[in-house]
């Protein structure tokens, strides 16, 4: 049941960064929902290996009891890009992260350089000296560092701020000459050798980036291909559930669906969310073409009879795939919730 509680607690797992969203569906068509916190509170060794399972794929569709199912998703804060330098390079990467809608955060020691990462539409921007700002910023392990500072010592201030925070990314730009100047140089304060090694630099995939412009585009490239390796693929259910909290508090009813499942050539991945409302808006989108249109459909019957919990197994044949544009057909099984007032 999707009521105001259950939608806070899912909401607060997210802004601390961490916790698991559960939906238990019964055999009779009826959806439970509940959050965990801390590992504490899985029931059973049972529970144990499901998590284990989604902490690999970021969900889980487990077979629960007398015919039972158990999904759960990982949510965890929208990922971030910290931008270490607002000069020509960094200014740029910034106004391409905001445009990807990825949470932005820019360090800049000078004004005038800070004023302009503002403009560019950072979320954040943090105008200190660099490595008391990065010391001071909050630990989320979905971070990436980029490091496009003015001059190398500034550079070696970052990283070695940087070697003892979380993230998932660190590059920084510069020549292959320097990048091995920089390594024996981390090594030297006692920075891990693995560490460095994955360090990215020199900064950004080869596409042959010559401007600041093209540059920016390479690097949000390899951060991009980064974290979709390591699992660590934007999170967006945060938004996807307080714009459902909003609707319920005007009282505006909703249909909430969620990817549980695909096979095939299915365009988005399991815990994808997507909101219709009564007045057939969406937000979000969980595929679009025919999927999403079936979705609709199913979506504005469940409003009009009133039913709270219903599985839609959505088949894309393979001519429907072909008119998608996709190689071949797939199949994809969605939750839809409905928002319940009390």
């Amino acid at each position: 049941m999707l009521n105001r509680e259950i939608l806070q607690k899912i909401k607060g797992l997210y802004e601390k960064d961490g916790g698991w969203i559960v939906s238990i569906m019964e055999a009779e068509g009826t959806c439970r929902k509940t959050v965990l916190e801390t590992d504490e509170q899985l029931p059973s060794k049972k529970w144990e290996i499901w998590k284990e399972e989604a902490e690999r794929n970021g969900t889980a569709l487990c077979r629960g009891d007398v015919g039972s199912e158990v999904f759960l998703e990982a949510a965890e804060k929208k990922d971030r890009v910290v931008i270490c330098g607002a000069g020509y390079v960094g200014y740029a990467l910034a106004r391409l992260c905001v445009l990807t809608g990825i949470r932005t955060i820019v360090i800049e020691d000078r004004d005038y350089f800070a004023e302009k990462a503002r403009e560019a539409g950072a979320d954040l921007v943090i105008c200190r000296p660099f490595e008391e700002a990065i010391r001071d910023l909050p630990e989320e392990k979905n971070t990436a560092f980029v490091v496009v500072t003015r001059g190398h010592a500034y550079d070696q201030r970052c990283l070695t701020a940087i070697a003892g925070k979380k993230a998932y990314y660190v590059g920084m730009m510069g020549s292959r000459t320097r990048a091995a100047m920089m390594g024996k140089e981390l090594e030297n304060q006692g920075v891990e050798a693995e560490w460095i090694r994955n360090l990215h630099a020199p900064i950004g995939l080869e596409i042959g980036a010559q401007t600041p412009e093209e540059i920016a585009v390479s690097v949000l490239a390899e951060i991009l291909s980064e974290r979709t390796r390591l699992g660590c693929g934007r999170k967006e259910g945060h938004e996807v559930f307080d714009r459902a909290c909003q609707k319920l508090e005007k009282k505006e009813k909703f249909i909430l669906a969620t990817i549980l499942e695909r096979k095939g050539s299915a365009p988005r991945k399991e815990g994808t969310h997507f909101i219709v409302s009564e007045s057939e808006n969406t937000f979000g989108t969980i595929g679009g073409g025919k999927l999403e249109a079936d979705v609709k459909e199913a979506a504005q019957n469940m409003l009009k009879s009133g039913k709270e919990t219903e599985i839609l197994h959505a088949d894309l044949n393979n001519k429907d795939a072909a008119e998608e544009g996709l190689v071949c057909g797939g199949r994809v099984k969605v939750l839809l919730e409905a928002g319940v007032f009390e």
